[in-house]
């Protein structure tokens, strides 16, 4: 693999002669490196820098820029000790990634990748690190206008939009959300909204493995709900925190105000005053 020197750390660009983003079943690699992922699925249209160790990982990398085809498939793991993984640690069910740019720093590589497909394992080639397998496609399908699958769609639209005032920390993302993805296309709305919550694995990993539409829009508007009660359960928490510091806060000032007018009005004695008097 290619190592150019740069400013912010060595940069490994993959070819990427074999054309976009956007490729049918019939010309992605039927055999393909796969990287195993600890914590969260990847799913087709995310498009996210990953930070992985160099070893025993830039194996696996330089692997797939020999193939030229720049494509290497992200799969969730069931164990975070990635020195002993075996095959049987992994998911059956993946995501096909293109690499757009890997940069090395300190024994760490950052891999930008963007999801493109889902893709079944169905028989490992290579048991070890550079992990490899021939693998069977998902490509979406066009959906017409399906009433009850436009009706999903929108409803997690609207949700979501709920989500924004609630919790400001979905803002940047909720945004480029609401701007990219309609019902019109529900595929990638229902994948892209799943990638936004905080889910455990296990459910993020079912609804990858979802491959119809209908099902999955309703396990993802399921994790939304639950992501909207969380952020409205965090709202009435933190105004009832605000709350009580408030009337504490004003209590305390009320407290001194009172004070201040009772040793005006030479109704109080300040300390010294106050411990002179004992001893006399």
């Amino acid at each position: 693999m290619d190592i150019e020197q740069t400013e912010a750390g060595d940069s490994l660009e993959p070819d990427t002669t074999a054309g976009g983003l956007a490729l049918a079943s019939d010309v992605l690699p039927a055999e393909i490196v796969l990287l195993p992922q600890s914590t969260r699925p990847f799913f087709p249209g995310q498009v996210m820098p990953l930070l992985i160790d160099e070893e025993p990982w830039e194996s696996s990398l330089k692997a797939v820029q020999e193939e030229k085809h720049g494509i290497i498939g992200l799969v969730l793991v069931k164990t975070e000790t990635m020195a002993t993984l075996d095959t049987r640690d992994f998911y059956t069910m993946g995501t096909a990634c293109r690499i757009h740019r890997v940069r090395k720093d300190e024994g760490k590589l950052q891999v930008l990748v963007e999801g493109v497909q889902r893709f079944r394992i169905q028989h490992w080639t290579a048991k070890t690190a550079p992990f490899r397998a021939q693998v069977e496609y998902f490509p979406e399908k066009h959906y017409k206008q399906i009433s009850e699958v436009k009706a999903y769609a929108v409803a997690i639209i609207n949700t979501i939009k709920e989500l924004v005032p609630l919790n400001p920390l979905y803002g940047e993302e909720l945004k480029v959300f609401l701007e990219h993805f309609s019902p019109d296309d529900p595929s990638n709305l229902a994948d892209f909204a799943a990638s936004l919550t905080t889910a455990g694995k296990e459910e993020l990993q079912e609804v990858l493995e979802t491959r119809h539409i209908l099902p999955r829009l309703e396990k993802v508007l399921r994790l939304i709900n639950k992501e909207l009660e969380v952020a409205r359960a965090q709202m009435k928490i933190r105004e009832h925190v605000e709350a009580e510091v408030q009337t504490h806060q004003k209590e305390m000032f009320l407290r001194e105000q009172l004070k201040a007018i009772q040793k005006e009005l030479g109704m109080t004695k300040d300390d010294k005053t106050a411990e002179a008097d004992r001893f006399r």
